[in-house]
């Protein structure tokens, strides 16, 4: 489980409701400002193909390779 905070002194302040034991043992990996986060909780194959869809129709639809062929081969023949 990932859990998000902020750092006040020698002590994080997790966000939300979370409540962990006294006691409990921590990893604390500070995030560097201006970078873009990388997603710390690891996606469902469903997620996966969703987002792959998702980028998949940003794509122009000329990046069909049969296609890009077909218009490669046209313009060797003239």
């Amino acid at each position: 489980m990932v859990y998000k905070g902020i750092a006040r002194g020698k002590t994080i302040e997790l966000e939300g409701d979370v409540v962990l034991s006294d006691g409990t043992r921590v990893n604390v990996i500070p995030e560097q400002p201006g970078r873009i986060s990388v997603r710390q909780i690891p996606m469902t194959l469903k997620e996966w193909l969703h987002e792959a869809r998702q980028v998949r129709a940003q794509l122009p639809k000329t990046s069909d390779s049969v296609e890009i062929l077909r218009q490669l081969r046209e313009g060797q023949a003239r």
